[in-house]
């Protein structure tokens, strides 16, 4: 039976990389670090980054990631 209160793995991402103030390229994470913020397996973080980068959610700048304009009104969207 599948919890109906589990967040999908792109959205747990998008909420660590709030958390984690990643919202401009100075504060951009690598995939290193987003592996140790949000504790996803390999292919999990990097669907649910291609995911993110896809909707427009997160940008990706060389090897670093961060939020999008549209990524943070998202997450505005979920607290409030």
């Amino acid at each position: 039976m599948n919890d109906v209160y589990e967040v999908a793995p792109s959205m747990r991402l998008l909420i660590a990389m709030h958390n984690m103030s990643s919202i401009d390229q100075p504060s951009a994470l690598n995939f290193s670090e987003l592996t140790g913020v949000c504790g996803m397996s390999y292919d999990e973080l990097t669907k649910a980054l291609d995911e993110l980068v896809c909707y427009g959610y997160v940008v990706k700048n060389d090897s670093t990631y961060h939020l999008s304009r549209l990524g943070i009104s998202v997450i505005r969207s979920v607290y409030t």
